[in-house]
């Protein structure tokens, strides 16, 4: 039972480095979702920003026949202002002109906030565009390492699959059954050492609860796997605690 305590123990650090090569590996695949995200992110914001830019263009053309259509009908009045005979028909027909001298005011403002909206849309997109592109060639380099990276990760994660898979082979299915087990709820430490206090006291190194003279003599005498009452995990003595 000790030399399949001591296969737990270092199934235990296969399992670690396992994990974190896992992390590790979902952290560059992380970094590339992120990447693709902005890229996106700013792929969508130029579509968003030609579309208003199209909008304020279209309105500029509604501004172009609008003013088109108030500076002849200002051509009209005044030439009915010409021929007008009468105070009364005159003054109404001043009265007209006026008015669409207001629209035309009004319009003409229009006309800037126009040319505004439209200088600054145009300012937005070369903006937007040059990171649009930057990110695209950024990604475009980056793309062949991390791709490299990931083959290499996987390569590692097989080797140790391989070398786990080896090492279990040895070890009982009963004895495997009960270390799955503690994966679900203590990895990833299933397997911990007895931590020895100054006074000669132990510890469970898992949960760091005191233990029983008698957990350690059980320990010593290795002819069964020795639990921590408290946290559950498998316990085993460091080398020169056995001796």
């Amino acid at each position: 039972m000790k030399e399949t305590l001591k296969k737990l123990v270092e199934l235990q650090g296969i399992d670690s480095e396992k994990l974190d090569l896992k992390y590790k590996r979902q952290e560059v695949l992380n970094s590339l979702v992120a990447d693709k995200e902005e890229y996106k992110s700013l792929e969508r914001r130029v579509a968003e920003e030609k579309q208003r830019q199209q909008s304020i263009r279209e309105e500029g053309q509604r501004l172009v026949r609008e003013q088109a259509q108030l500076e002849a009908r200002d051509s009209e009045l005044r030439k009915r202002l010409d021929i007008v005979r009468n105070t009364a028909e005159s003054q109404a027909v001043g009265r007209e002109i006026v008015a669409n001298e207001n629209k035309l005011q009004e319009h003409f403002e229009k006309v800037d906030r126009q040319h505004s909206d439209l200088e600054e849309s145009l300012q937005r997109l070369a903006a937007l565009q040059s990171q649009f592109f930057t990110k695209r060639a950024e990604l475009a380099d980056k793309m062949p390492g991390i791709k490299q990276t990931l083959a290499a990760m996987d390569k590692e994660i097989e080797k140790v699959d391989a070398k786990r898979k080896s090492l279990c082979s040895g070890i009982p299915q009963a004895v495997m059954q009960q270390y799955t087990d503690l994966i679900r709820t203590r990895a990833p430490y299933m397997v911990v050492e007895v931590q020895t206090t100054g006074d000669g006291d132990h510890t469970c190194s898992g949960c760091n609860i005191g233990l029983p003279p008698q957990v350690i003599g059980d320990i010593m005498k290795g002819d069964q796997l020795v639990c921590c009452e408290n946290c559950g995990r498998i316990l085993y003595l460091a080398e020169k605690e056995e001796k």
